[in-house]
């Protein structure tokens, strides 16, 4: 499966069947784990066959059911930490969905979970994806519409990669769905400028959304990311 296909089937998913994870793809996710750890300073975590992790363990959606596999993304307080656990997370999220894996993404790291983490000093456990076989595939959730998070020059034309850069974007999973970003494009048609709006856990969601972006756009893409003072 393609990243780009990746995208579009994987939904959101909170019911979960007592099927273990093959240890080959156990392997390949520890590989995309800690690539993403290296790359992104990170401390990202496996935990696998722990059904206590999630039972009982409410969050603005509902409860977890059946829920015993997950990566805990830990990270400290450098900067940008909170995009960079949105955008490598999603490289962990979207490898799962590729290896057949559903997936949830958990914006509600409390003290119930982090108990099932190893932390070093300065590290806070930020986020999860709770990771198995579902009991469905979940479904697709209302979106924003293009012209909503997207802007470019007047009178300039907009690039292919530039449209399909931001519909891979409005498929990214975001804190109750808000979708709190927009990607301009700028005058010199190559740079592209992504800003979170205000909200709860905007900018992890648009370091998510970036990742989506670059696999909408392609690998051959001319463009850059501007630098945005968070």
């Amino acid at each position: 499966m393609e990243l780009s296909e990746a995208i579009r089937v994987r939904h959101a998913v909170r019911h979960y069947t007592d099927k273990p994870i093959p240890q080959d793809i156990v392997d390949e996710l520890q590989k995309t784990i800690d690539r993403c750890n290296r790359e992104g300073n990170l401390r990202m975590q496996l935990k696998l066959n722990d059904p206590a992790a999630f039972e009982g363990f409410l969050t603005d959606y509902g409860i977890y059911k059946g829920a015993r596999n997950l990566v805990a993304i830990v990270s400290d307080k450098t900067p940008d930490w909170e995009e960079r656990c949105g955008y490598y997370g999603a490289h962990v999220l979207l490898r799962a969905t590729q290896l057949g894996l559903d997936t949830g993404w958990v914006r509600q790291f409390g003290r119930h979970l982090s108990k099932h983490v190893a932390l070093e000093s300065g590290e806070r456990p930020r986020f999860a994806i709770v990771m198995g076989y579902g009991t469905n595939h979940g479904h697709q959730h209302r979106s924003k519409r293009y012209d909503q998070v997207a802007r470019v020059p007047k009178g300039m034309g907009t690039p292919k990669w530039f449209c399909n850069g931001v519909e891979a974007a409005l498929l990214a999973p975001t804190s109750l769905n808000q979708q709190k970003f927009v990607f301009t494009l700028q005058p010199d048609g190559h740079t592209v400028e992504a800003k979170a709006g205000l909200g709860l856990c905007t900018h992890t969601d648009l370091g998510i959304a970036k990742y989506h972006f670059e696999i909408g756009a392609g690998p051959d893409a001319d463009f850059v990311w501007s630098r945005v003072e968070h």
